[in-house]
Order: structure tokens, then sequence, then C-alpha cells
């Protein structure tokens, strides 16, 4: 499993003693380091890197680790945050922040595994739930229950998510719909595949998936009519 790791300190030292000690956990780790708050935002807007993992000093110059994690907050979600520091006394703001865990310097290697035990088999699962892909030049990640529907437009793959934002890729249909769970997706047209959980209503040959009316292509409509109804039937049995 491929793990980007993110490091911002604005102490060069710190950087490496811990760069060191996270190789020596494994060294196929891929790490990015920043010396301040603001550099690090500014490779986060420009979705230069797509972090699993962000070791965040507090006491930084202008921009503080736990500023640089509020303003990170507004836009990425799904980074795990490790706050560093001198000093324990800002649990109570890292924890607003919803931060991973916290580390207090001088660095405790044992302490370090025991966090990247957990947040790697914590990530390990969130990887099965989601997709990355490349979208104008920066890497992105989504959860699979986010997509509405996948269209497939010319040598391009449109995903249209709940919040209504549509990301694309280059791509083919066929090989997108491999990276998700196969329960989920229906394949109803040369292109376009719908997601069961965002399904509002089927009629004879289209989903509609709010707002949008997605049509069921002759070639699919019995394969795609026989998985919607199993599934309805698995949970209406299930009571839900």
């Amino acid at each position: 499993m491929s793990v980007q790791i993110g490091i911002c300190d604005d102490c060069p030292e710190d950087i490496k003693t811990l760069a060191e000690a996270l190789y020596h956990y494994d060294p196929a780790f891929q790490i990015s380091t920043y010396s301040s708050g603001e550099s690090l935002l500014a490779a986060c807007k420009e979705h230069e890197v797509l972090w699993d993992l962000l070791f965040l000093d507090i006491y930084m110059p202008e921009l503080s680790g736990i500023d640089t994690a509020q303003q990170l907050r507004s836009d990425r979600k799904d980074i795990k945050i490790i706050f560093v520091s001198s000093s324990n006394e800002h649990y109570p703001e890292a924890y607003d922040v919803f931060a991973f865990n916290y580390l207090i310097k001088p660095l405790n290697r044992e302490k370090l595994k025991h966090i990247l035990d957990q947040a790697l088999s914590d990530l390990s699962k969130e990887r099965e739930e989601q997709i990355s892909f490349r979208h104008k030049g920066g890497v992105y990640r989504v959860y699979c229950r986010d997509i509405q529907y996948i269209e497939s437009r010319d040598k391009m793959i449109l995903l249209h998510m709940e919040d209504k934002t549509v990301f694309q890729t280059y791509g083919k249909m066929d090989e997108i719909l491999k990276q998700l769970p196969e329960e989920y997706f229906i394949r109803c047209h040369q292109s376009f595949a719908v997601n069961i959980l965002h399904v509002s209503e089927m009629s004879e040959n289209r989903f509609r998936v709010d707002p949008a009316v997605i049509s069921i292509s002759k070639k699919h409509i019995t394969s795609a009519k026989q998985k919607y109804f199993a599934y309805l039937f698995e949970h209406m049995n299930k009571g839900l």
C-alpha cells in the first residue's frame, strides 16, 4: 500500500529525525516536507500531493500548527493529522480539529510505531471504500459512496458527486468500474453507471438519480434490473 506522508516543521533537525524514524518503519513511505504552514497550505491548494498522514508541528512562526490545521480542514477532512509538540497544553485545540493523535518532542519511536500501526490499519480499511484519480493536474481521493453516477464522455470520465461537484479524469468506464465496489455500481449504458445508493426511482428504461435521469440501454436493461431488484430485496429482508 503506497502511503503519502507530509511533515511540516520549522526545525530541519526535527524533520530529519522524524523522517528517519518513518523510513525505518517502512522504507516505501513517500514523504514530503514543509518548513511552514504557509508552504503546506500552498501545496494543498495546488493538490500537488495527496497526504494520507500529516505530522504537523504546533509551534511555528506566523501560522501555528493549529491554525494551519483549521484552514486545512475546510478543504481536506480525510487527512489523518498527528500533531507534534514540545508541550501537551494544546490537546484540546488539537482534538477540535479532529487530530488523529499527538506526539511529544523529543520523538518517542515506540509511541510513533503504535500510532503508525493504528493509522495504517484504519487507512487500509478506508482505501477499500475510496477511489483516487487525477483531476486538473491534482490528485484527489473520494469515497465511492459519495459518487452519484459516472459518465463516460469521449476519453473523459466524469464523476458526479452527491454535493454536485463533478470531477473529470482520463480513463475508460470499464477501468473505473473495476476500482469501485461491484455491489453498488450498476452499468446501465455504454456511457453511464449509477450508484444504487443514490437511485431514487427506476422505471422501464431509466434510473432517477436526483436531479439526473439516466437512460438504461437495451443491452444493459436485464442485468441492470436484476442487480437493482436484488439489492432492494436484500435490504428489505434486513429491514432497511
